[in-house]
């Protein structure tokens, strides 16, 4: 009898499945949320697993309502839960929280066919909660409060009401406290990316263990950097606020939802970074990371025809076109 052959990993070194691959990202979210729990709310930590297990139950209990069967869940989906609420305040209300949940499995991973329509699931949960739940998913309140006294903000929103910059070191260190005039009390964003030194910190060790590829997020960075220069924004200070750094390492990453070539993934997080940066300059959101990786994940199939367009003039890159997309097809 044939011997069973291992899944490898797509971008390099080890032979990790990928189930085991998306074990280890879900452990790097895990210990995420958990740096967010001991340090500013303990609290969060048993709701971010609550998201979870519920995202797991709405993917086994489509799988009963479609087929009749009980279906043991993705870890993968596990993901997309855990990166959904860590990309949202932390106390935002359960249940807006669990539509947007909803709309990522089911729309996201169970019915749309993701060879058809590319699109990160928690970006299309996140799309939905702006749309729909316009105020909750930008109410930032400190733990224990119902109602703030003075007005809150993020650094990002003291940014976009005031112009003016938080402190780079409290930004990378999460060292966000305090109140600005006495008009602002300052608040930590979205768990995920409070600090961003954490975040890169699992980056290096998900890229050594195979299971990133580093273009899409090093495209992102350096295109939102230069963007940011062109529009004349601080680029250190948006760097590190917000949750692009997030986003490099977790979301403009996913292989399902990006292009096959590595010309198309350069491509791909150049489009996400400057649509971002755009976004944060003239937007009503004070992040724009939605619409950039959204947009990327729209053009990915266009991005690959380019890439395979461009092998004839530009020899290099059409030594670099190798799809690898099939290889993901239990990520779906």
């Amino acid at each position: 009898m044939a011997q069973k052959e291992q899944l490898k990993g797509p971008f390099l070194r080890s032979g990790m499945d990928v189930r085991g691959m998306m074990w280890a990202m879900m452990s790097c979210l895990i210990l995420t949320a958990a740096h967010f729990s001991l340090r500013y709310d303990g609290a969060y930590f048993p709701r971010f697993l609550l998201v979870v297990f519920l995202g797991w139950a709405m993917e086994w209990l489509y799988g009963l309502l479609c087929d009749g069967r009980s279906v043991w869940p993705r870890v993968s989906t596990g993901v997309t839960g855990a990166l959904l609420a860590l990309s949202v305040p932390a106390h935002m209300p359960l249940l807006p929280l669990l539509c947007g949940l909803l709309v990522a499995v089911w729309f996201g991973k169970c019915i749309v066919d993701r060879s058809a329509l590319r699109v990160n699931p928690m970006i299309l949960g996140r799309l939905f909660l702006m749309l729909v739940f316009a105020a909750p998913i930008q109410e930032w309140l400190a733990p224990g409060r119902e109602i703030s006294a003075i007005t809150s903000a993020t650094p990002l929103g003291l940014y976009k009401a005031e112009g003016i910059t938080y402190g780079l070191g409290k930004l990378i260190t999460g060292s966000i406290q305090g109140d600005w005039e006495g008009v602002y009390e300052m608040l930590p964003g979205a768990p995920g990316e409070v600090m961003p030194l954490l975040a890169l910190f699992f980056g290096v060790i998900l890229y050594w263990m195979g299971v990133l590829d580093w273009r899409p997020g090093v495209a992102f960075m350096g295109s939102f950097a230069i963007a940011c220069a062109f529009l004349k924004m601080p680029i250190l200070f948006h760097a590190a606020a917000g949750s692009v750094i997030f986003t490099s390492v977790y979301v403009i990453t996913d292989p399902r939802s990006t292009p096959g070539s590595k010309a198309g993934r350069w491509m791909a997080g150049a489009v996400a970074g400057a649509i971002t940066a755009a976004v944060r300059w003239h937007g009503y959101y004070p992040e724009g990371v939605v619409f950039g990786v959204l947009a990327a994940n729209l053009l990915a199939p266009t991005l690959d025809r380019l890439a395979f367009a461009l092998r004839g003039i530009f020899p290099i890159i059409g030594k670099k076109f190798r799809p690898f997309s099939n290889r993901w097809k239990l990520l779906s």
